[in-house]
């Protein structure tokens, strides 16, 4: 995980202004992390059979994060903080399309993980495998 002095690679926080120095938490490099971007489209075929549509709103951001290996602790800090009653919060993130960071409110996709190294006296896991969540852009235009 990378530290508080690092730049990390989003941040996650109760209100707008979240970032490097104020965060809820600051969410570890991934090893992979496809970003996409989609587009909500309004559309019908005319009587040439032409499609004839419009974009409706904004373009909506999904990332979706995963880790080959990761600590028990920090994907218990992370996870932790979103089941803290944090389904929907504010994710400060670096916008592949745009080219700069953005701040947006964003909910809670999927989550799922591998325990690995398990102690046999505690029954905790040393680290997980393969663990994985998605963010997704709630797609609020204010």
């Amino acid at each position: 995980m990378v530290s508080a002095t690092e730049t990390g690679f989003l941040y996650l926080g109760e209100g707008p202004d979240v970032g490097p120095a104020s965060f809820g938490v600051q969410v570890p490099w991934p090893d992979k992390g496809p970003f996409s971007n989609v587009r909500m489209v309004d559309s019908a075929r005319n009587a040439l059979g032409e499609m004839v549509g419009r974009q409706v709103g904004r373009s909506l951001d999904k990332q979706e994060l995963s880790w080959e290996s990761i600590e028990s602790e920090a994907w218990w800090r992370l996870c932790r903080w979103l089941e803290a009653g944090h389904f929907t919060f504010y994710c400060r993130y670096f916008s592949h399309l745009l080219g700069s960071w953005q701040v947006r409110r964003f909910y809670l996709g999927d989550i799922s993980c591998t325990p690995d190294a398990i102690d046999p006296k505690t029954g905790k896991p040393a680290f997980y495998r393969d663990a994985a969540l998605s963010v997704i852009d709630c797609g609020e235009t204010s």
